[in-house]
């Protein structure tokens, strides 16, 4: 085949790799796709990657034989090893795409290639040698318009980078597989978990769309749902047990962290910091505190003695909490807003928001006056 072709098959391949495995494509790698399709005729010293490196394409040829080593499969998984420790994922993908695609092209020629290689059988497609395509021919120039046109929708959904992300993954609603492309991509968009599974304890079915609060023990995730945040994953661990899972990315959105560490606090103080913050987006706490009295409420708030944690826990929580104390505060208040908002910061006035008892905050307002008058 011509080298206009490679081109276009190596281009092609990469794309449709790209959308199969959840990759959106950029034209740089597109065009490393291109050029990558070219390299099998290493073993040519006439054409033109053999006439550019005639040092290693005469030796080839001469030792090997065109269409033999450079075009075996034995190459390209080779190349695909040595190569994956060293490049980013989109350019190994595009070398190992457009390298692969030359062969298989070549296949749908008369001579087609060694593609067993050291087996010195001759691999064609199709068996029929009447249907195959000769250099320069028709046929030839049929397959390179067909794959380039073939090529503009499988770019645009590409670079779209679908909602579910690997269409493989998609077709088989592997939860570990969603829960991987959640971990690798969250922080800049919402996201949603398109679920089908059922109820850990009363076995209903809970399929649907739900909002992903984030993620949940080792492959699970924790999702907001009309009665509150539920834990869904593979095993009877979680609240829902999922049979098939997809994530499914959304509008862009910007998550900003603020800390809180304090000896002591109140609810009510608490949630007036948090006001503020939940003026601008979605607030959620992360961390560890100690109360006496305070009820567990899975799967956000674990207690063990007076010991609570925090995993995505709603501002809300705390209007349970009534007035009791709260000390040691470790917490991080985690933000989810549109990339236009400015997050404030976290303030804590406990003096006014009701850790100081109201019949003692006069006497500790009169002393810092009479402290600052001396």
């Amino acid at each position: 085949m011509l080298a206009p072709t490679h081109m276009i098959a190596g281009q092609a391949a990469f794309i449709a790799v790209s959308l199969g495995v959840g990759h959106a494509p950029t034209l740089p790698e597109a065009w490393l796709a291109a050029a990558a399709g070219l390299l099998p005729d290493l073993d040519k010293r006439h054409g033109i990657v053999g006439r550019l490196f005639p040092w290693l394409s005469e030796p080839l040829e001469y030792r090997f034989g065109h269409r033999t080593l450079t075009h075996s499969l034995l190459a390209s998984v080779v190349l695909a090893l040595m190569l994956w420790p060293l490049l980013p994922r989109g350019v190994w993908l595009a070398v190992v795409a457009g390298y692969a695609s030359h062969p298989v092209a070549d296949m749908l020629t008369p001579a087609g290639v060694e593609w067993f290689w050291p087996a010195r059988w001759r691999c064609v497609l199709p068996g029929n040698e009447r249907y195959r395509m000769r250099a320069m021919g028709w046929g030839e120039l049929a397959c390179a318009v067909l794959l380039a046109v073939v090529t503009i929708p499988l770019l645009n959904m590409a670079k779209a980078k679908p909602g579910t992300g690997s269409v493989i993954a998609a077709a088989i609603g592997d939860i570990a597989a969603a829960r991987e492309r959640y971990d690798a991509e969250k922080g800049a968009n919402r996201w949603t978990l398109r679920l089908e599974g059922r109820d850990n304890l009363t076995h209903a079915d809970v399929s649907g769309d739900y909002p992903i609060i984030g993620s949940w023990q080792g492959a699970g995730f924790l999702i907001r749902t009309p009665e509150g945040p539920q834990s869904v994953c593979r095993t009877g661990d979680c609240g829902w047990y999922v049979d098939s899972a997809v994530a499914v990315k959304g509008e862009a959105q910007v998550t900003t962290t603020r800390q809180i560490a304090a000896e002591h606090t109140s609810p009510a103080a608490l949630g007036a910091a948090l006001e503020p913050l939940e003026a601008v987006g979605e607030v959620y706490l992360i961390g560890s505190l100690t109360a006496r009295g305070i009820e567990p409420k899975a799967p956000t708030v674990a207690v063990t003695g007076d010991s609570v944690n925090l995993i995505f826990a709603a501002p809300a929580v705390l209007e349970e909490w009534g007035a009791r104390p709260l000390r040691d505060l470790l917490l991080t208040v985690q933000v989810r807003h549109v990339p236009s908002v400015t997050t404030p910061e976290v303030t804590l006035d406990d003096v006014t928001a009701g850790v100081i008892p109201a019949e003692l905050r006069p006497w500790l307002l009169k002393r810092d006056r009479i402290s600052r008058d001396r």
